[in-house]
């Protein structure tokens, strides 16, 4: 995994938001009828105040001189009551488009989000396994869930409240120059003093915020790990300590999260002082400016309620400024998942028609992969072995020598170089992705099941196939002893990961599935390590007609799992240290050899003692 990156200056986080520029564009037109709305509703906003302040100078003429004006008390009242109807009319019509451009604008940041969060799925599923083995599940969920989610307050109402701010400095600004140059200088003379002092904590705002969401994906990552493992940990009686890593990590995180939450009130505070400053001015320098007329009353009034509504949208301003910090820093953590480079890609004109044959040819094959601290380790190390058309090859070797990893290579679970691994003398690099791994049938040493029903986890690869198929899947993998124990057969649900399920009864369930996808390659992982040695043999003699004709990769701890294959070859730390028959490796008394003594040992200790596999 990446080094977290250094915090960023506000510049350079907020250059990140030029990725959501296609977002945004994918919407323009929904964003420009937003804009428009907004840009009206504040035009009636800002006409409020100049209506008030008109129809206070109307009223307050014809009152102090009557006769001048021509106008008696009733129609002084009728001309209060229009006065009054006008700006609620106002008011009304400016709420309504105020509400169009807000379902406008929020609605489009869901729709946008929507497409995001379905940009970064697709994007993680093209990406392979050792992508995974270097980035925690937690962290990766945090950014797919919690960052995303700050991503749409770019979207949303950062875009709306940014948009409204500028139209209502733009009009209200205007409105007020129309009244008093001299005074909306004076008043916007605080304004400069603000924005460099907002522009200090926002740097700060954004710092802090990318460490909170760090500490937030380590929240994540932890939760994950403590429910994944609370089997071990309840075990172990270590419900304490693991509460106590759990607690730690979230005081980190508050803690980031309080600093956040004072630089957000220091802006607040700013924000307020400056609105009041300005109001200070124009009370200072505008009252005089009355009693000398060089203003109405009236338009002082209007200068005062400009200022009021200013002041909301510049109190909103802190809001903006730190989710708009804080969207940037989520933005940056989104966009590096997105910069990674999916290795596992179809080529440009994939090879068609899929395999044929079905011969593996492995050349040289060296794999490193790296952990979450990016340490290198050579797992296969020059590995070389072919496995003609229908042959079985039986792979043995202690725990830690890249047994699993060469099985994930082979399913095109992980990328190599060219012209180390080819099916049917074509490099896998020119083979379609989807295309081999439907004709290769790779079973995993940890069967993974989804809580769904029995019967749809086997059919998951061949949803379409026959009760009699399933049937004969179920028979040969063995599973089909076991329905009676299940309380609705195949129609049980098995759980989340399928922990309704024995091991073994997993094991046989994830062969069952591939047996009915009828894959040209076979690749199995282990998948009898919990099954017992009895099962194990019953499952292999009822595979034997499903091995025919199929080229077959059989891992396997025990050396009698393997012992009839065409084939074997044994790795010891990444390399193939030997190869040969079963009879054949007997007789080089090494490594197989001697895993296949101990192995006898251990049986006959079992069976003396009167226990089970």
């Amino acid at each position: 995994m990446k080094a977290a990156p250094a915090p960023e200056t506000a510049a350079s986080g907020l250059a990140e938001l030029r990725r959501i520029g296609p977002l945004y564009r994918r919407y323009r037109r929904r964003y420009v009828i937003g804009g428009a709305a907004i840009l009206g509703a504040v035009a009636l906003r800002i006409s409020v105040p100049y209506l008030l302040g008109r129809t206070i100078d109307v009223l307050r003429g014809a009152a102090q001189d009557p006769g001048a004006s021509g106008l008696d008390q009733s129609e002084l009242m009728r001309l209060a009551l229009n006065g009054g109807l006008a700006v609620a009319g106002v008011a009304l019509l400016g709420g309504a488009i105020r509400t169009l451009s807000r379902l406008m604008v929020l609605g489009n940041s869901r729709r946008a989000v929507h497409d995001l969060r379905g940009e970064v799925m697709a994007h993680l599923v093209r990406l392979s396994p050792s992508y995974y083995g270097a980035n925690s599940t937690g962290k990766l969920m945090s950014r797919c869930v919690n960052d995303v989610q700050f991503v749409q307050s770019l979207l949303g109402p950062v875009f709306m409240y940014l948009s409204e701010t500028a139209a209502l400095y733009v009009v209200g600004l205007a409105f007020m120059f129309s009244v008093s140059v001299k005074l909306t200088l004076l008043a916007l003379v605080p304004f400069p003093f603000f924005l460099w002092g907002a522009r200090a904590l926002a740097a700060k705002i954004q710092q802090y915020s990318r460490d909170s969401q760090e500490a937030l994906a380590e929240i994540s990552a932890k939760v994950e790990e403590s429910l994944s493992g609370g089997m071990v940990v309840r075990s172990l009686a270590l419900e304490d300590f693991d509460l106590d890593r759990f607690s730690g990590r979230c005081r980190e995180y508050r803690d980031l999260n309080i600093r956040v939450t004072r630089i957000r009130a220091r802006l607040g505070a700013g924000m307020t002082l400056l609105a009041a400053s300005s109001t200070l001015v124009v009370l200072a320098v505008g009252g005089p400016m009355v009693t000398a007329g060089d203003i109405s009353i009236g338009e002082f009034l209007s200068m005062v309620l400009y200022l009021n509504l200013l002041a909301a949208p510049t109190g909103v301003l802190g809001f903006v400024i730190s989710s708009l910090q804080r969207g940037a820093a989520a933005m940056a953590r989104v966009g590096e998942l997105l910069d990674t480079e999916a290795t596992l890609v179809d080529p440009e004109q994939p090879r068609g028609g899929g395999l044929k044959q079905g011969a593996i040819e492995v050349r040289d094959l060296t794999v490193v992969l790296r952990n979450e601290k990016g340490e290198a380790r050579t797992v296969l190390d020059q590995v070389n072995f072919e496995v003609p058309s229908g042959g079985v090859l039986g792979v043995v070797g202690p725990t830690g020598a890249g047994k699993s990893v060469l099985l994930q290579v082979l399913a095109r679970q992980l990328e190599v170089a060219r012209e180390q691994v080819c099916y049917d003398g074509v490099d896998v690099h020119d083979w379609g992705l989807t295309q081999l791994r439907r004709d290769l049938g790779y079973v995993p040493q940890e069967a993974f099941l989804f809580s769904e029903t029995l019967s749809a986890n086997i059919a998951l690869g061949r949803p379409q196939a026959e009760a009699v198929e399933l049937a004969a899947a179920l028979d040969a993998s063995q599973l089909s002893k076991d329905l009676d124990q299940m309380p609705e057969g195949l129609d049980t649900i098995v759980g989340e990961r399928g922990h309704n399920l024995s091991g073994g009864q997993r094991q046989r369930a994830a062969l069952a599935r591939v047996m009915l996808m009828e894959p040209r390659v076979l690749l199995l992982d282990d998948p009898f390590s919990a099954v017992d040695a009895g099962t194990t043999d019953e499952i292999l003699t009822g595979l034997r007609p499903f091995f025919a004709g199929r080229t077959t990769v059989l891992v396997a701890h025990r050396v009698a799992t393997v012992q009839h294959a065409d084939h074997i070859i044994v790795l010891d730390e990444g390399r193939v240290v030997e190869r040969g028959t079963h009879e054949e490796l007997l007789t080089a008394d090494g490594l197989y050899a001697s895993l296949h003594r101990r192995q006898q040992q251990r049986a006959s200790l079992r069976q003396e003692l009167g226990g089970g596999d």
